[in-house]
């Protein structure tokens, strides 16, 4: 017979009370209150939800479409090309995570499930390690929240001016048809309005969301690493009773460590699953990022009344990347630091020799780092972030030197 599909949908309420009191597990409720105010939850799986979901999908696809269409027009004009270039890159950048929340709800789902009910709870370790993970997770949502007041700060200012002042389009388009006639400016603003904080609202709960899980994932390594290393000490005795309530009173080494082996295999097909499901959204983001900042840069260089908004632009795009890159890092940190943490455990003092055999194939499985990469051709780390941040640079000087060589033959 076939496994029931686990749905989250029937247990919400329980779901994020039980996430509530775990002091690292709740970081990712901002993410789940965010995308369901977008309708992008991933159990929001109703015929209505889903059918939405898809409308909003085409409707960014239809705006890019005609966004898009104005930057070929005038690629001449690069000054003109690279402000609406900017717009056109950050509503893809909506339109590959909406797409990856509705095709990848029923993985995302399981992972859910997977965190929710057999993820191990921060009051394993010790109170001074408890605490530092506790930062750690606190500062996962204090990056993303950087992000989204400067979103918010930089979109408030670009949305407003083009209506206000000159009477332009918000996301520079070209139509099949004059867009500036009488209700047809007013009605292609309105829809571009919307979009355009959809677009927003949609990338920050992504990230909200997407940073939450890995850093829950990371800081589960950690608390594994604890484990492990104390699995033959008395302190063990009090991780099973912690872990397992009752049952783990009466656990012996042996039977801890193949609980400790499911939960690494766990771990593992999560991160594998993260993995598939992200690797050409985080593919697409250092691609938008690579273009954000350099556009930000240039139109800071060149054109001083947009200061203000493009410092806002670089700024965001700046500590999303950032976060990116830092969550991806302590993931495969920790997840490599799991082979020294089970080498530590004293497995010296255990003269069963099936023990020590498991213990040995574990310290091997341990070995292979958990990555998650950019569709699978360059990994998410601070490497990376600086590798970015130099081609940022790069594309900056060579398009700073196209538009001097444009303006001295004008």
């Amino acid at each position: 017979m076939p496994v029931p599909k686990p749905l989250i949908r029937k247990l919400s309420a329980e779901f994020s009370k039980s996430m509530y009191k775990d002091d690292v597990k709740r970081c990712i409720l901002p993410g789940k209150i965010l995308l369901q105010g977008v309708c992008c939850w991933p159990d929001d799986e109703t015929l209505f939800y889903k059918s939405l979901g898809w409308f909003l999908f085409w409707n960014l696809i239809i705006v890019e479409i005609f966004h898009a269409a104005y930057v070929v027009k005038n690629y001449k004009d690069i000054e003109d090309a690279v402000t609406a270039g900017a717009t056109v890159t950050t509503t893809m950048e909506g339109i590959v995570r909406l797409h990856t929340i509705l095709t990848k709800r029923n993985i995302i789902n399981s992972i859910l499930v997977k965190v929710w009910k057999r993820f191990w709870p921060l009051d394993v370790v010790d109170p001074i390690k408890r605490i530092q993970l506790r930062k750690r997770a606190q500062l996962a949502l204090v990056l993303t929240s950087i992000f989204l007041a400067s979103s918010i700060i930089s979109n408030s200012q670009m949305v407003a001016v083009p209506y206000i002042k000159n009477r332009t389009m918000l996301l520079k388009s070209t139509f099949p048809f004059d867009w500036d006639q009488l209700y047809y400016y007013e009605i292609v603003y309105v829809w571009h309005y919307f979009s355009d904080w959809f677009v927003l609202f949609m990338i920050n709960s992504f990230d909200f969301f997407f940073v939450a899980l890995v850093t829950i994932c990371s800081i589960q390594f950690a608390i594994m690493q604890e484990v492990f290393k104390l699995i033959l000490s008395k302190q063990s005795l009090r991780h099973r009773a912690v872990i397992f309530g009752q049952r783990g009173k009466t656990m012996d080494d042996k039977e801890m460590l193949l609980k400790c082996l499911e939960q690494h295999q766990l771990l593992i097909g999560i991160c594998n699953d993260l993995e598939k499901s992200f690797n050409i959204t985080i593919l697409i983001q250092f691609f938008v990022s690579t273009s954000a900042i350099c556009a930000a840069s240039l139109l800071l260089k060149v054109d001083y009344s947009q200061f203000l908004k493009m410092l806002m632009y670089a700024a965001a795009h700046l500590s999303q990347l950032f976060y990116f890159c830092f969550v991806g890092h302590e993931l495969s940190y920790e997840s490599g630091q799991l082979s020294d943490a089970i080498y530590e455990c004293n497995w010296h003092l255990s003269y069963d020799r099936d023990f020590r055999k498991a213990l040995i194939l574990i310290i091997q499985r341990s070995h292979r780092v958990q990555w998650l990469t950019a569709a699978g051709m360059v990994k998410l780390d601070f490497a990376t972030f600086l590798k970015i941040m130099r081609l940022s640079f790069s594309f900056y000087t060579l398009l700073h030197d196209m538009l001097m060589k444009n303006l001295d033959l004008n």
